[in-house]
């Protein structure tokens, strides 16, 4: 390989890695990814266990979760009620947990002590 390809195919190995970061920085993405972990969850459910005092941050992570084919949005018709949504992980969702927990244990192993 010579050094242009190399050169680009570094480039595109970061710019692959800074699309992950991007969908995965939100603020609330591993709180409700690690919520859905445990099963699938109806969107008030989430809502709690997140400690989300709001549903416009929540339907954002939501919106962007299902966008990137890392959660399923499935909507109940129960009645004359409200319709109401069901989200879980995908297969795709699941595969970045391990990657959540190998960030966590970097962080630990490599937080520099307060002073």
């Amino acid at each position: 390989m010579d050094s242009t390809t190399r050169e680009n195919a570094g480039h595109g190995h970061f710019q692959d890695a800074y699309e992950a970061a991007r969908v995965l920085s939100g603020k609330w993405v591993f709180a409700v990814l690690v919520q859905l972990a445990e099963g699938p969850r109806y969107h008030n459910d989430l809502a709690r266990s997140t400690g989300m005092a709001e549903n416009k941050p929540l339907d954002r992570t939501l919106h962007r979760l299902v966008h990137t084919r890392m959660v399923d949005r499935t909507v109940h018709n129960v009645g004359g009620s409200a319709p109401r949504v069901r989200y879980r992980l995908t297969q795709r969702g699941y595969s970045v947990l391990p990657i959540i927990d190998e960030l966590a244990g970097w962080w630990r192993a490599t937080e520099a002590p307060e002073h």
